[in-house]
């Protein structure tokens, strides 16, 4: 019996038992135990780099979902390129993608005055980001100092 609380769990008879989301609950503990140890790392490791590397870390990790996603909308392109310049359909405008490429690809903001705007705007959450973080950056290392 002391053996079998040794193994792992994927390795145990309860594993056929077990949900999708207890499995995935199981092996997700390994990423999120990480993701808490570089959170709580101490300070001078600045908040921005945190926050940057969480977003890596979920992008690679939704990267199993994302690739089929994007071979599926090439080969959706893919034939509805051939069915448009060969067997002339026409494709919704719910439905047609290289027309919305298309629509993104030539897509500029031509009123000068706009553009100061969403220059602006931008600069204004870039600021506001780095407010955020440095305060708690600054919260961090007050608290260390009182309580270290």
């Amino acid at each position: 019996m002391h053996k079998t609380w040794k193994k792992p769990l994927h390795k145990r008879k309860i594993w056929s038992n077990i949900s999708w989301a207890g499995r995935l609950v199981y092996y997700m503990q390994p990423l999120l135990e990480h993701l808490f140890d570089i959170w709580l790392q101490q300070l001078p490791f600045p908040t921005l780099l945190k926050c940057i590397y969480t977003c890596v870390l979920l992008f690679f990790m939704l990267l199993p979902v994302l690739y089929p996603l994007m071979v599926m909308g090439l080969y959706y392109g893919l034939c509805q390129f051939v069915g448009e310049k060969h067997f002339n359909m026409e494709f919704q405008p719910n439905w047609d993608l290289i027309g919305a490429a298309s629509n993104l690809w030539k897509f500029q903001v031509t009123n000068k005055k706009y553009l100061l705007f969403i220059a602006m705007y931008i600069d204004r959450y870039r600021v506001i980001i780095t407010a955020i973080s440095s305060t708690v950056d600054y919260m961090r290392m007050a608290l260390c100092f009182v309580f270290g």
